[in-house]
């Protein structure tokens, strides 16, 4: 099954004085695996890797099963002893070699051998060495477990693999895992971040050199480094999580470079978890950036308050003011920017760059930045109610592309709506030597393969809403004046309709590029019947219809996504039109064919940007200018009236035309 995900790939090439954008779609290629134990089934935790044919080799840490899976999703073989039974403890990182070996980190325990009678072992991390048929053909051991213990240490009494009593010693973080990679030459390099150290071992399992040390200068990592990974010249990358960097060593262990920093701009990292190296010797890199954009639903009184039209430009009743001598001091542009912020409008919040508890406990069901789930039950429910009142939530991850010496060169973007209730548990899983991703959703297990399928733009990549209400009421009095009966001498019916629609759209070009645009229109039609019954010359009949549309437009470009100097550029525009057409004229005209024609409308524009030039430690500086053409300036319409007497002819004229250009700008300093 294929999930309704939206995906961007999108690259930066640079060149003198100019940067191009480039986007494109990522193609969903297959979808394999799922929820099991065998077959190409698979449990909760898993680690993956690619050999050169494009077979999938998973570790199984639940089931403790290695399987190989074909380029297709088809199941080919698993790893088992002779009996039958699997050799693992908790299998976890995997990686295999040219020649088809298998390399799988795990926990095991070793015999020291001058020990005998009891016998004793020590649990370590280590890697199992498997040939292409699953044979056990080396293990490797992270640390000294040949030498029996200097000091006192607590042992557990076990049962050998004879049926004989043994101890066993379970060293403070005997079972930690541990990241592996292995060169075109089978060295094989264990990344022990715990210990902050990488291991490098021959092919034939002898220890050949440790290199890095704790901290943060050149040749050191910081403890909890998530990924390692060689290129053809058995260059070493480690992702040094912590210190949101990659560290760059050669094959002896020497160091060469570091490269990115904090942050969430190209080139920067936010906690980088994932390396590869392709085939052509670039990189790709998974961080912990994400890019949220959720949007509160609003009632249909949050959007007609939001509309100029429903607020009353385009009220009939309102407009049939304009019949008397007095025009409304009503500005159409006051009215339409009054609600219109130079920074974001009231139905789209700005692109969210969220680190807050607020946010983790919402959409994420943490209730604390350790990512604990304190309550399952109150969180399940808060997550419930945030899902109902939420029109649309995504999260945009990358995917950073660089060349072996550091170079940035482009990004992937991956958008996952958290709406959707199939896709909103897809998680990144790794990427292979052919540049493919790959997502695991965490309810079925299942893994999908995405592919770059080039330059397009899809509809899917749009949020929007469309918001229609109608509303109508009919009145009736009537009125019998100071005399001996009980009959009526006046009758007044009202009726009235109106038609309010409310369009909006986002479109997302990237993580820091948006386009939305919002469109507001009402339409109405008034009816009035005054009749007087014992004058019926004096009765007339007014009927108004009255139409007002009101777009606004904007760009959204984020120059710096750092939340901490977060920077934006919004360019926008608004554009309003509106119509009225007033007929007031006798009930009866075979007795007074006396009436009043109203013919108003307005169209009024208006442009601006608003830019946060500076912010940087506590300094904060934000520029807005914006220019407007309000048409009309004073009244809700610009209006012709004609007047025609009693026997129909027209006898005066009266018009009103009035407009107002206006500029402003604002200079804020914050420090």
């Amino acid at each position: 099954m294929r999930k309704l995900i939206t995906f961007f790939f999108v690259i930066s090439l640079y060149s003198i004085g100019s940067i191009a954008f480039g986007v494109g779609f990522l193609k969903f290629e297959r979808e394999f695996s799922g929820k099991g134990s065998s077959g190409g089934f698979f449990g909760k935790d898993i680690n993956v890797t690619f050999d050169a044919e494009g077979n999938t080799y998973v570790s199984d840490s639940q089931n403790r099963l290695i399987q190989k899976i074909s380029p297709t999703g088809d199941f080919l073989n698993k790893i088992l002893m002779v009996d039958g039974t699997t050799p693992f403890r908790k299998p976890g990182d995997i990686a295999v070699d040219s020649a088809g070996n298998i390399y799988v980190a795990d926990t095991a325990a070793n015999h020291i051998a001058e020990t005998e009678n009891p016998k004793i072992f020590i649990f370590a991390p280590c890697v199992y060495k498997f040939d292409a048929l699953g044979a056990n053909v080396h293990t490797y051991f992270v640390g000294n477990v040949s030498v029996r213990p200097k000091t006192v240490l607590p042992a557990k009494l076990i049962i050998d693999e004879t049926g004989k009593s043994a101890f066993a010693i379970q060293a403070s973080g005997y079972d930690r895992q541990v990241k592996i990679a292995v060169n075109s030459d089978g060295e094989l390099y264990i990344l022990d971040s715990e210990k902050t150290k990488v291991h490098k071992f021959s092919a034939d399992g002898k220890k050949l050199i440790s290199f890095g040390s704790y901290g943060a200068g050149n040749g050191e990592i910081d403890k909890g480094a998530l990924d390692i990974d060689v290129d053809a010249e058995g260059n070493v990358f480690v992702a040094d999580t912590g210190n949101h960097r990659i560290v760059k060593f050669n094959s002896e262990g020497e160091f060469l470079l570091n490269f990115g920093v904090h942050g969430r701009d190209d080139g920067e990292f936010t906690k980088p978890s994932s390396i590869a190296v392709l085939n052509n010797g670039n990189i790709l890199i998974k961080d912990a950036s994400q890019f949220k954009r959720f949007n509160k639903k609003f009632t249909i009184g949050d959007i007609l308050a939001a509309s100029p039209a429903a607020a009353g430009l385009a009220d009939p009743l309102a407009d049939a003011s304009i019949l008397g001598s007095e025009m409304l001091p009503d500005s159409s542009f006051g009215r339409a920017f009054s609600g219109f912020p130079t920074t974001q409008s009231e139905l789209v919040q700005r692109v969210q760059l969220l680190e807050e508890l607020e946010y983790l406990r919402r959409y994420e069901g943490y209730y604390d930045g350790a990512g604990k789930d304190a309550d399952k039950g109150i969180d399940a429910d808060l997550q419930a109610e945030t899902v109902k009142s939420t029109y649309w939530h995504r999260v945009t991850s990358r995917i950073q592309h660089f060349a072996a010496n550091g170079k940035y060169l482009g990004r992937f973007l991956y958008s996952i709506d958290k709406q959707n209730e199939q896709d909103r548990d897809l998680d990144f899983l790794a990427f292979d030597p052919f540049g493919n991703i790959y997502l695991r959703d965490g309810s079925d297990f299942t893994i999908e393969q995405y592919s770059i399928n080039g330059f397009t733009v899809k509809a899917s990549q749009a949020n929007g809403f469309l918001n229609t209400n109608f509303s109508s009421f009919n009145q009736e009095m009537l009125e019998d004046y100071e005399d001996v009966d009980k009959i009526p001498e006046l009758q007044n019916e009202v009726g009235q309709s109106r038609l309010n629609n409310s369009l909006g759209m986002i479109y997302d070009v990237s993580e820091k590029l948006n386009f939305s645009l919002f469109e507001d229109s009402a339409f109405s039609k008034m009816q009035e019947r005054y009749s007087i019954l014992s004058k019926k010359e004096d009765s007339h009949e007014l009927s108004t219809l009255s139409f007002d549309s009101t777009a606004r437009a904007s760009i959204t470009l984020v120059t710096n996504p750092n939340p901490y100097s977060y920077k934006e550029l919004n360019l926008y525009a608004v554009r309003m039109d509106g119509t009225t057409d007033l007929l007031k004229e006798g009930a009866y005209p075979e007795l007074n064919k006396q009436k009043e024609t109203d013919d108003g409308n307005k169209h009024s524009y208006g442009v601006g940007l608003n830019w946060d030039i500076l912010r940087k430690n506590n300094t904060n500086i934000n520029f807005g200018v914006m220019y407007a053409e309000d048409n009309p300036a004073y009244s809700s319409r610009n209006y012709v009236r004609e007047y025609f007497d009693v026997t129909g002819d027209k006898y005066q004229v009266f018009a009103s035309r009035n407009k107002k250009k206006s500029f402003m700008s604002s200079l804020l300093i914050k420090f």
